[in-house]
């Protein structure tokens, strides 16, 4: 991948005004909305995502592909929402409704479908990656899962910025790599605006604020390092030319997160898994 363009200083101020005082984010889908709340709701049960997604059959028909995918790998086929909100539990369910809504809602440009493909599957890839690395740390893999899918919700908004207002990278250059430029910049602080507004935890703001540079998240730097290297496994796999002699083995989150050369050796030789787990998604 090539280097992006600096962004001009012409372009960074009316962009920056536009993405955060003008730019319509996206609603989360009612039964997406419904799911997380119920996941934050101690009193509630599986049987209440159950009526959920019945109402939702569209979504309820993902979830069970997705159960049934080689992600999950259920010993027999799970041909219901009873058995898949039982068997994989409310968090995971959360995360798939969650992907479902993320994928229709962002990663969706009818004119530019192969970069928001790309950039789906790149998400897709440092959720399941995220999940891996937290469960060699013992930690909980579905919660950095979601860390990761949303690691990067912040780069279609740009997209929909720039195509609603051409004029905003209207400027001498190249505007393909301003573009890229753009999201470089301002993906992540984005990303975490739409965080907030969709009512997720703290933490996953604070995640995605700072994945690109973990000591600046508080209290939240463990899992900022869980999802930068995450982030970085996942352009590793999805770069067919390098093999695991490739990978940074000095990336500074291994070291921060006091993962042994084994535990990487694992991480890095789960390449082809991951990549099919991460397919499941579409």
């Amino acid at each position: 991948m090539s280097p992006s363009l600096a962004l001009p200083l012409e372009v960074h101020a009316p962009l920056e005004r536009y993405l955060f005082e003008h730019l319509e984010l996206p609603i989360l889908p009612e039964a997406a909305a419904r799911i997380l709340a119920l996941c934050e709701d101690g009193n509630s049960d599986a049987r209440d995502i159950q009526a959920v997604l019945e109402r939702d059959p569209a979504l309820a028909s993902h979830v069970l592909r997705i159960a049934n995918s080689a992600m999950f790998a259920p010993i027999e086929p799970i041909v219901s929402l009873q058995q898949a909100v039982s068997r994989l539990g409310m968090t995971a369910i959360r995360n798939l409704a969650l992907a479902v809504s993320l994928q229709g809602r962002l990663f969706c440009s009818k004119q530019h479908e192969e970069l928001t493909r790309q950039m789906w599957a790149h998400s897709a890839l440092t959720a399941v990656y995220a999940r891996e690395v937290a469960r060699r740390l013992r930690r909980n893999g579905e919660v950095a899962f979601l860390w990761g899918l949303m690691h990067d919700v912040g780069r279609p908004l740009v997209l929909q910025a720039a195509i609603e207002k051409p004029e905003l990278l209207a400027v001498d250059g190249e505007p393909v790599r301003l573009l890229e430029a753009a999201m470089d910049v301002f993906h992540a602080p984005v990303g975490s605006h739409l965080v907030k507004a969709w009512g997720l935890p703290t933490s996953i703001s604070a995640v995605v604020a700072s994945h690109h540079d973990p000591a600046t998240a508080q209290e939240h730097v463990r899992e900022a390092r869980i999802l930068r290297l995450a982030d970085v496994l996942a352009h590793w796999a999805l770069e067919e030319a390098l093999d695991a002699e490739d990978f940074p083995r000095d990336e500074p989150e291994i070291a921060g997160l006091g993962l042994t050369d084994g535990d990487v050796s694992v991480l890095l030789g789960l390449r082809q898994q991951v990549l099919t787990w991460a397919l499941a998604f579409g």
